[in-house]
């Protein structure tokens, strides 16, 4: 019987239990993994990836203007969806057998079906039950149905209905405050769709510093996106010629019609999981975890949008807490630094912002030093013309320790990693000014905004 027992099952194949899988069998655990759908997950399937595609496809088309101030002819310029759908599904088909040669190279054994837990140590899948001596629950988020009127129509959808169509809508309404709706906003007004995204929110990225929020708001209205804050949806109805949504944006009333409302809300994916057999609660928004990916019961830990609320429902999160899980599940020591996620928009300007703000820092009872460098002011970034780009470092003014750095402009999300080395390793506000940077780089920017937090910028006025 002991040899039937694997060292690790893994419940769920995406962006958390892969990573997962791996590390435990390289760690020499018996490694089991329960899928039901395709490997990869949401983010694979129906999420980072498709949609990192489309944004490629969407800033290509945005960057258009700057070539044509080079001198460069690009008049002619032809869409088809269609052809952008086939290639990406193509792609993440790719992506799915790299995902399973991986699991079977490492010596994971892959099951296909929907395990359910059966009591502390068992596990139930395909009306067989096997054992484990430890369980790490990967299974993710589910769409979450949303609460204004009118949400039962088949018309008010998810992202899952852009996958799914080669034709896209001539009017959507984008509602709600996911970050990633800002994404779908930006693709569909350059893919000709008429967009207006709208949030219950006080501003976009409301949780982010003024400066990236109010920066990428702008470049985004400059762009011809109609942006609504403080609104709510008062009626939905179907008529003739679309969707009459009526918004209610601060004291003013306005009817809107759209062919297509498209919501993002994601909750704990926690129903039939049988959580209740092993003594955990499956009631609420998601499983709490400590620092080790471990929930209250021993031998079971959880990690990714099983276990965040949705403001972190990242795939980068999850991918480093199935790694943390799995070491810990092998007998190692491992913790997750939570300060080194990055909350991160592939828009164009991109977004990454890692750590505090200068409020939150604040709200810690940090003795705060702040500074910017703008990417207007950056050689390559005036090259590039980078009119609305910007670095921020926020630092502990005693010891110039980095609490947090904020990206917007291009390349952002790649500048994104010294940001996770530098708090990872806790840097100085010294150590990045006197960082050496290649020229002439976007990243320049990083050590002139270090200096600036010194008081000692060379080159801002």
């Amino acid at each position: 019987m002991t040899e039937n027992i694997y060292d690790v099952i893994v419940l769920g194949g995406g962006a958390g239990g892969v990573p997962a899988a791996v590390r435990a069998a390289q760690l020499g655990g018996r490694v089991a993994i329960i899928e039901c759908g395709n490997m990869g997950g949401q983010c694979m399937n129906k999420g980072c990836i498709p949609f990192g595609h489309m944004m490629v496809a969407s800033n290509i088309l945005g960057s258009l203007t700057l070539g044509k101030e080079m001198g460069l002819d690009v008049s002619g310029i032809s869409k088809d969806y269609a052809t952008l759908i086939n290639r990406q599904d193509e792609l993440i088909d790719f992506m799915r057998q790299g995902v399973k040669g991986t699991l079977i190279k490492n010596k994971v054994e892959i099951i296909e079906g929907r395990g359910k837990l059966a009591g502390k140590g068992k596990v139930e899948v395909n009306g067989k039950t096997i054992a484990y001596k430890s369980i790490i629950l990967a299974t993710g988020a589910k769409w979450l149905k949303p609460d204004f009127p009118g949400a039962d129509l088949k018309e008010v959808t998810n992202t899952d209905y852009l996958l799914n169509e080669k034709k896209l809508p001539k009017r959507v309404l984008l509602f709600g405050g996911s970050p990633w709706l800002i994404e779908v906003a930006q693709f569909l007004h350059r893919f000709d769709t008429e967009v207006i995204l709208a949030t219950e929110d006080k501003s976009i990225l409301s949780d982010e510093s003024k400066a990236i929020r109010s920066r990428l708001t702008k470049a985004l209205k400059d762009q011809g996106i109609s942006i609504l804050t403080r609104s709510e949806i008062v009626s939905l109805n179907k008529k003739k010629g679309g969707l009459h949504c009526a918004l209610r944006t601060k004291d003013k009333e306005e009817t809107v019609v759209v062919d297509r409302v498209i919501s993002l809300r994601r909750g704990a994916a926690l129903t039939e999981l049988g959580l209740e057999t092993v003594g955990l609660d499956g009631k609420g928004d998601f499983i709490p975890v400590n620092e080790r990916m471990e929930t209250p019961v021993g031998g079971i830990y959880a990690m990714g949008d099983l276990a965040a609320p949705e403001t972190r429902h990242y795939s980068h999160l999850a991918s480093q807490g199935g790694i943390v899980a799995a070491e810990n599940a092998m007998g190692k020591a491992s913790t997750f630094d939570h300060r080194t996620i990055t909350r991160v928009l592939f828009t164009q300007p991109q977004v990454a912002c890692i750590g505090l703000t200068s409020k939150e820092a604040k709200q810690a009872g940090y003795d705060v030093v702040e500074g910017a460098a703008p990417l207007s002011m950056n050689p390559f970034g005036m090259i590039i013309s980078q009119n609305e780009g910007l670095v921020e470092v926020v630092a502990e003014k005693e010891y110039g320790e980095v609490l947090g750095m904020h990206f917007i402009g291009q390349g952002a999300c790649e500048m994104a990693g010294q940001a996770v080395l530098a708090i990872q390793m806790e840097a100085t506000l010294e150590e990045l000014a006197k960082a050496t940077f290649p020229h002439p780089t976007l990243s320049e920017s990083v050590a002139e905004a270090a200096r600036e937090c010194l008081g000692r910028p060379i080159y801002l006025p």
